[in-house]
């Protein structure tokens, strides 16, 4: 299936720098609506591939006119992976490139997504294709997607390549689980998967009649592709040099005509559900799997050590629930935290007490538990 790098009309657009009184031609960067005399096009042949099995990626690059070209290929953040060609003598017409899968280093790119750029120059002219001058970052949410709980699976259809989060939780109440946490996925028709419980697998959600799912989507630029098979998307600082070259913002003022998530330029290995930790320094003891509770009970919740580097620079908010039901908050959260729970103030019994530690940029990280009160 030929997919992906969408073979555009543009028109030629010029802007002329002046400096010490001598015009210069800008390179021009390539929109929707341009007409181009260098670059005609760039198409994959496919949205995905696993470069862990020796899979590669077929590339054309359509040219109008003879001339040098450099093809980079760029992280999810923006960040130089590999160049197949620089400044390589092409001639007119369609020419074949490919890409391994792999970085500069030559080592297997984690599973993400990546996305291709072009510049070509002959003579005074140049000409970049940059899709995220024109495309990706669209948020939207799916209204429609079928649940089977008898696979487990969650259907639904994509009309672009885009980054899904699918969120399960009580209307009114908690989050209860990120089924899928801002991950890249081919358009068409989806399936993920779901066990149907909470996080931490203590209720089941698939027949909780309170149970709400949200599906909201970013569109990836034009030209990307996914790669599987390297399951090390967490990673990315180890595979890739922090000071790796940046590709630079091509289009600024997009931003200011379209709706773009507030998640797709904040680093991949930030933009995550945070784990979280709850703790009872002063319970009474265990029973049956429940943490049993007496009077004034210290709750205390903290982030994991890989969450508070990214977690805790960002402003946040933590919200208590029991039996799915709000009960506290802290509006200016801070980790660790410790919450006095005046337990007296309930009912003897078993209750679900889980809490929400949702950042301003919406990761929200979740964490239950079995309680019982006792007198």
């Amino acid at each position: 299936m030929i997919v992906s790098g969408r073979v555009l009309r543009w028109s030629l657009s010029w802007f002329l720098l002046t400096w010490l009184g001598l015009a210069i031609a800008a390179p021009v960067v390539i929109l929707p609506e341009s007409e181009p005399s260098l670059i005609g096009g760039l198409t994959l042949a496919k949205t995905s591939f696993n470069p862990s099995r020796g899979e590669a990626l077929d590339l054309t690059l359509d040219l109008k006119q003879a001339a040098d070209v450099t093809v980079r290929v760029f992280d999810a953040d923006w960040r130089e992976v590999s160049t197949l060609v620089e400044k390589k003598a092409m001639p007119a017409g369609e020419s074949a490139l490919g890409w391994s899968g792999k970085n500069a280093q030559g080592e297997v790119v984690p599973d993400e997504a990546y996305f291709f750029t072009v510049e070509a120059e002959a003579g005074d002219l140049e000409e970049i294709y940059d899709p995220t001058a024109f495309s990706g970052g669209e948020e939207a949410d799916l209204t429609e997607a079928s649940l089977d709980p008898s696979v487990g699976a969650i259907r639904y259809r994509l009309p672009e390549m885009a980054r899904v989060n699918i969120r399960i939780g009580i209307s009114g109440g908690p989050l209860m689980r990120t089924v899928v946490d801002w991950e890249p996925r081919v358009a068409g028709a989806v399936t993920d998967y779901w066990d149907g419980k909470d996080l931490d697998g203590l209720i089941d959600l698939w027949e909780h009649p309170d149970r709400k799912m949200i599906i909201t989507y970013f569109t990836l630029p034009a030209s990307s592709v996914i790669t599987y098979g390297n399951d090390n998307a967490l990673d990315l600082d180890r595979v890739f040099e922090a000071d790796a070259r940046t590709k630079p913002e091509r289009n600024p003022q997009r931003a200011e005509s379209t709706k773009i998530s507030r998640h797709y330029r904040i680093p991949r290995a930030q933009d995550r559900a945070p784990t979280i930790k709850m703790g009872f320094p002063n319970q009474v003891g265990e029973e049956d799997g429940a943490v049993v509770l007496n009077g004034r009970s210290i709750v205390h919740v903290d982030l994991d050590e890989a969450s508070k580097p990214h977690f805790q620079s960002a402003k946040f908010e933590i919200v208590f629930y029991v039996d799915g039901r709000f009960y506290a908050e802290e509006e200016t959260g801070y980790a660790p935290y410790n919450w006095v729970w005046d337990t007296s103030q309930m009912d003897e019994g078993s209750y679900l007490l889980t809490v929400n530690v949702s950042s301003f940029k919406d990761q929200i990280g979740i964490k239950s538990a079995r309680v019982k009160i006792v007198r």
